[in-house]
């Protein structure tokens, strides 16, 4: 396929998510895949392109928490390694580039650079390399934005800053100072003898975790919080981050000789867990009840034994598939086969419709946006690709991109979609009583377009 235009027809699934039909090489797969990949046409870098090359750079390297000024100082700071990477990449001596976060990515991006420096014209330099702008944790972008929600807002860059703000840190932090303010005691305090053993037990988790708690430990959890993560699940997923940490929780010196270490860190999980998702809830207020209120709706909708159903803003039309599980056994000469049962006459598995509609509902709104953005820069002529909430554009065409992308999803939550959700579920079921929409905070939508971090 050198030297030859590819073509990636894509399939969009049942709530509009668009994914390439290739099963092997395709933009959404593995590093070297997307490293191996370039537009067909190039276009020139203009006046800003080759700052955004240096600047997707040093985010490969995983450096993507830096200002934008930043990260193209690193790479300039770094260019004679950059040079090194491209002169000889399989040199041990010039493997600056396999020790980023996506190396091929990162040696892609390495290769542009320098031939566009060399070049001796770089903003006349045709380039061809797709440059990365990647929402910021973007389930909790579109919470935000349907909920109005200020201060969660603020949390995943939907407001101006100097510097990306990091949803991780945020949540890390208040749970840090919860652990701290927990494990404050007078050395007497911490007695297993003293009749509250709920007390003890919290005690004796926030003193083992006090200083132990870092951004890695609560990142799964926060992730998931938009796809209705559960206080179990919560649970598993930091008691597995906690287990890598046991060496340092045993080094306390606190559990008691009787105890099992694992039963402690489950404790520990437990009692993070909780803390977590309280954490998420106070800087997420308003995006946590439109979270609520969209569960609500199915389970309200799954009562009537239907499933939940919806249409996008661009008029696709949403249905969720899940049924309750039936078997047919099917007895031959030879065998008896199982057979999974799919049809309408299957009832509808309500705790799936339940549970999968908040972030499904806010799949079907990150897939708007994106064709919304795809179909803008189609009709500016601009070459366009997407990895769901990660967009992708020629260098010389970020800056472009990037005020459509805002335009789009100011023009997206301008319209009353949750109302015309309620509305439409009213007219469907007449006789079932639909709760209002929660009220909602105080963000002001049109701040989005000067918040530079908002894709990034």
């Amino acid at each position: 396929f050198r030297e030859k235009d590819i073509y990636f027809p894509h399939n969009l699934d049942f709530r509009g998510r668009a994914y390439p039909m290739p099963p092997n090489l395709n933009h959404m797969g593995d590093d070297l895949s997307r490293g191996s990949l370039r537009f067909s046409e190039g276009m020139k870098l203009g006046h800003r392109g080759l700052f955004w090359l240096k600047v997707q750079v040093c985010s490969l390297w995983g450096l993507d928490k830096l200002s934008f000024d930043d990260r193209a100082k690193y790479t300039e700071e770094n260019i004679d390694l950059v040079r090194d990477s491209v002169r000889n990449p399989l040199d041990p001596n010039c493997d600056w580039w396999t020790k980023a976060d996506a190396p091929w990515q990162c040696l892609a991006t390495c290769q542009e650079l320098i031939a566009a420096i060399d070049s001796g014209d770089p903003e006349n330099f045709l380039s061809t390399l797709p440059i990365h702008q990647d929402g910021s944790c973007n389930g909790l972008q579109h919470y935000a934005a349907l909920g109005r929600d200020y201060f969660g807002g603020e949390q995943v860059n939907l407001l101006p800053g100097d510097d990306p703000r990091d949803v991780y840190s945020g949540v890390c932090d208040r749970v840090k100072k919860e652990v701290t303010q927990a494990a404050a005691y007078d050395k007497g305090d911490l007695d297993p003898s003293s009749g509250d053993k709920d007390a003890y037990n919290r005690k004796l988790c926030a003193r083992l975790l006090d200083g132990l708690v870092d951004r890695k430990v609560v990142k799964q959890t926060v992730m998931t919080s938009v796809y209705g993560v559960t206080y179990i699940g919560a649970r598993r997923q930091i008691q597995s981050r906690l287990e890598e940490k046991l060496q340092d929780i045993q080094a306390k010196g606190l559990i008691p000789e009787n105890d099992d270490s694992d039963k402690i860190v489950k404790q520990c999980a437990s009692f993070l867990a909780s803390i977590t998702l309280q954490s998420l809830k106070g800087l997420f207020s308003e995006a946590r009840e439109i979270m609520d209120w969209l569960g609500l709706m199915a389970g309200i909708v799954s009562r009537q034994g239907q499933p939940m159903k919806w249409v996008t803003p661009l008029g696709l039309p949403v249905v969720q598939p899940y049924r309750r599980e039936s078997m047919k056994v099917v007895s031959t000469v030879l065998q008896s086969m199982q057979l999974n049962l799919e049809d309408e006459m299957v009832p509808v598995s309500s705790r799936r419709q339940r549970s999968a509609f908040p972030p499904n509902f806010i799949h079907s709104l990150d897939s708007t946006h994106m064709m919304m953005t795809a179909f803008e820069m189609d009709r500016r002529g601009l070459p366009f690709a997407a990895v769901h909430d990660s967009y992708w554009c020629h260098a010389g065409n970020v800056d472009e991109m990037n005020t459509i992308l805002r335009d789009c999803f100011i023009e997206l939550y301008s319209n009353t979609i949750l109302e015309d959700l309620h509305c439409s579920l009213q007219m469907q079921y007449p006789d079932a009583y639909f709760p209002p929409v929660p009220p909602r905070g105080t963000l002001d939508l049109n701040r989005v377009r000067d918040s530079k971090y908002f894709f990034n």
